[in-house]
């Protein structure tokens, strides 16, 4: 029985690897098609250096100890540790600072800007691999030059189109592609290692320093193309809930590191021998007859290469509706057995139009890598400073050893956020100008639903005050319950007094229903709700959800057993409360934001699908609010 079982366990563990191949490592795994290319003498940052042996090796051990200092020690070593109930994302590690220090609300705003930087520069990763990709067929033929972005373009499409089949079973089919990818990789490297191992001194630090002192301010810029080696740092924390800790690590120090090193130095010994060989180094490793079926494979590595975003972007809007950033959107489960796989379909669309627009807009990987990394490097030092007060406040690390760890990680990732600033005049405010909306778009949120709260809570009644004078003048009971959904607990919801004022009647059970989003991941089952109950059948419940568990509240509440009170679905009506917004001149919020604000609430997606209620069974019932 127990050899079963560790065979199962080691299965499943296989399995998730597998899948986070196919997932998780795709943004990271594809840099080779264009990284080196760019750091030596590509468009981004502006920046070229003479392809001869000190800046071959230089820029080579600047790569090969970016990938060991930021990816394998920050984010895989210690960043992974700082889970929220296993799931991981910046919105996930802001939630946990909260009230952790006196400067835990600049750290939430800190981290919200850093998702929206995420979304802002996450945009273009699945432009500039399939770009990268399918411009091998310019190494195949000069021919198929102008089929370049109406190929990409249609593969983009392609992609997006399958994403409501969920992570589950795009990570099986994508997992084995990309283990066959990897190992394209070391092959191809190994290769042009053999025939001059000489590259092997790329592995000294020592070359990385001489090369920035060398070089100067040219050297140091060269840094905003070396950062394209670990630009999936951040969408591989925020997908680690997809597959957990234990197969994403195994993973990365089995499959991943090893084979990425080997190809990049291959591509170093390549240009050694070959200095021409600039024009494409990672085709150029392959002989003329393996170019077209590697094109093909590179192609479809990077199709795969864009799932990392795309299935992190799904996360952080689930955890950022689900936390008040941002309006309800409809969102589907695609695993029954894991929670953690989600579909959006808006937000989904949304990265469509947006990856068209820049390969339309920039036409090649060159000039994408000029726009790419800035967002995401500011991304990366938020994380930093955010892990760090994780370290202090729940980890209890010392001031001393946490500084020791976390300041020459800060070092590096400042040192590449502003050598990525030379990017922003060649596109790279594009990425910044969509987080800035996108950090807008949060706070205007966030913000409007905490007035609607304040001006409701004026004329707001409390639950003991109301049952108490229902007593002197009851009005008509019907038989069944009515459920009344209302975010503040302990007063009456201003749908009850709408329906009471109207209708002259209620249900022979009222149930006052307050859904709240606690600061966790999940929440289990059995410490999922709260029961106070009153005189004249009302009852108040409080319904508490992790900001990544997708509500079902016709389900939970059937789940409970409470003496007298029946929620069987044809003897229950849920009232929701529709809060009409009129912009006016009240204190708040600047009235552009107010009307921004507005908008967002008239297209919020409907509250009874959002929320499991029976939507035969739900009734809306407006409330005038003046923001």
């Amino acid at each position: 029985m127990g050899r079963e079982s560790d065979t199962s366990a080691s299965v499943g563990v296989s399995a998730a690897t597998l899948g986070a191949l196919g997932v998780v490592f795709g943004d990271i795994g594809t840099s080779p098609l264009y990284a080196l290319r760019e750091s030596l003498a590509g468009e981004g940052g502006g920046t070229r250096v003479p392809i001869e042996t000190s800046s071959v090796l230089g820029v080579l051990s600047l790569m090969i100890w970016a990938l060991l200092l930021v990816i394998t020690v920050k984010y895989v070593l210690i960043v992974m540790r700082a889970d929220n109930d296993g799931e991981g994302g910046i919105l996930a590690l802001a939630s946990l600072v909260e009230g952790q220090g006196r400067h835990s609300r600049e750290l939430i705003l800190l981290g919200l800007f850093g998702t929206a930087l995420l979304y802002g520069d996450g945009m273009i990763t699945p432009a500039i691999s399939v770009l990268a990709a399918v411009e091998g067929l310019e190494v195949v033929s000069p021919t198929f030059n102008s089929a370049v972005t109406p190929v990409a373009i249609v593969i983009l499409v392609g992609l997006f189109m399958i994403q409501h089949r969920g992570t589950e079973t795009i990570g099986r089919f994508f997992g084995p592609v990309m283990a066959v990818w990897f190992g394209v990789l070391a092959s191809l490297g190994l290769t042009a290692m053999i025939g001059n191992p000489s590259v092997l001194r790329a592995l000294n630090p020592l070359y990385a320093m001489w090369f920035i002192v060398d070089n100067g301010m040219t050297g140091f810029l060269v840094l905003g193309s070396v950062f394209l080696v670990v630009t999936g740092g951040e969408a591989l924390y925020a997908d680690m809930g997809h597959f957990g800790i234990g197969p994403i690590r195994l993973g990365w120090f089995a499959v991943v590191l090893p084979s990425l090193m080997i190809n990049y130095l291959g591509q170093g010994a390549l240009l050694l021998d070959q200095p021409g060989a600039i024009e494409n180094p990672f085709f150029l490793l392959a002989p003329t007859w393996a170019h077209l079926p590697l094109t093909i494979l590179a192609t479809a590595a990077t199709i795969i290469a864009s799932q990392a975003l795309i299935t992190g972007a799904f996360s952080l809007t689930v955890q950022a509706v689900n936390l008040d950033y941002l309006p309800r959107l409809h969102t589907r489960q695609t695993s029954a057995h894991n929670v953690g796989h989600v579909y959006v379909p808006s937000v989904n669309w949304m990265l469509l139009a947006a990856c068209i627009i820049l390969v339309l807009t920039f036409g090649s990987s060159s000039a994408l890598a000029a726009a790419y990394g800035v967002a995401v490097t500011l991304t990366m030092v938020i994380t930093t400073m955010l892990v760090f007060v994780v370290a202090r406040h729940r980890w209890k690390w010392g001031l001393v050893r946490s500084i020791a760890v976390f300041a020459p990680l800060l070092a590096v990732d400042l040192a590449f956020a502003v050598a990525n600033g030379a990017k922003i005049p060649s596109g790279g405010w594009v990425p910044l100008a969509l987080g800035l909306i996108g950090f807008l778009i949060f706070t205007t949120w966030r913000t409007g639903r905490s007035l609607v709260g304040q001006r409701i809570e004026r004329r707001a009644v409390s639950v003991a005050d109301f049952v108490g004078g229902l007593a002197d003048d009851p009005p008509i009971r019907h038989p069944g319950t009515g459920v009344y959904l209302h975010r503040e607990a302990g007063v009456i919801p201003p749908a009850l007094l709408a329906n009471l004022r109207h209708n002259a009647a209620l249900h022979e059970s009222v149930v006052l229903l307050s859904l709240i989003t606690d600061r966790q991941a999940r929440v289990p089952k059995a410490r999922r709700a709260r029961l106070t109950q009153h005189d004249l059948g009302f009852a108040e419940v409080e319904l508490h959800y992790g900001f990544f568990d997708l509500p079902d509240v016709s389900k939970d509440l059937n789940e409970l057993l409470i003496e007298g009170l029946t929620f069987d679905v044809d003897h229950t009506s849920y009232f929701l409360g529709r809060e009409r917004i009129e912009v006016t001149a009240e204190p708040g919020m600047a009235m552009w934001r107010e009307h921004i604000f507005a908008f967002l609430h008239r297209n919020a997606g409907d509250p009874s699908s959002h929320f499991g209620l029976p939507a035969g069974h739900s009734v809306d019932i407006g409330t005038h609010v003046d923001l």
